[in-house]
């Protein structure tokens, strides 16, 4: 699948601004439609491993000029749940038309469970629609959510509610 145009723009400006190779993981909404899950997105959510000022300042600066909306996270973490082991589970993707970047795919099941961790109108629309469309099973999302709440820093209990909400109202989707 192709990468939706916010996307594209961005990584197509980041790629001609950094000096050195970064590596970029795609999340969210981008993630789900260069998967071919979703159609479009309203923003960019991304972790990238460099803590390069260039980097940072960029993606500080890219909603301001081009007034998109730029979720940047560094390292693996989101919100206070860190994904220690993100670039070895994420999916490569190998984009020629950007030399300096280094570009992957946030696992299927983290993308849930950062969705689910927000749990928002549009995330569990998300949710919804990936487990109709694919064959993501209960055991693999328990084990991978557990997996997660170990690393979650400060108070877990927010977390927990939620992925207990969500496997009330969307446990039926979920293959066994």
């Amino acid at each position: 699948m192709a990468i939706d145009k916010l996307a594209h723009d961005f990584l197509t400006r980041l790629n001609s601004v950094v000096k050195q190779k970064v590596t970029v993981v795609l999340i969210g909404g981008n993630a789900l439609t260069l998967l071919g899950l979703k159609k479009a997105t309203e923003d960019i959510d991304i972790i990238c491993r460099s803590t390069d000022p260039i980097v940072a300042n960029f993606c500080r600066e890219y909603p301001k000029r081009y007034k998109i909306k730029v979720d940047f996270f560094i390292d693996g973490l989101f919100k206070n749940i860190r994904i220690k082991d993100y670039l070895v589970s994420a999916y490569p993707h190998n984009e020629a038309e950007f030399p300096n970047i280094e570009l992957k795919i946030l696992n299927l099941h983290d993308i849930l469970l950062m969705k689910i961790a927000r749990f928002l109108p549009r995330d569990l629309d998300d949710v919804a629609k990936v487990l109709s469309l694919t064959d993501v099973n209960e055991k693999d999302l328990d084990q991978r959510f557990r997996y997660l709440i170990k690393y979650t820093m400060g108070d877990k209990t927010d977390f927990v509610e939620k992925y207990e909400n969500f496997k009330r109202l969307y446990g039926n989707l979920l293959k066994s």
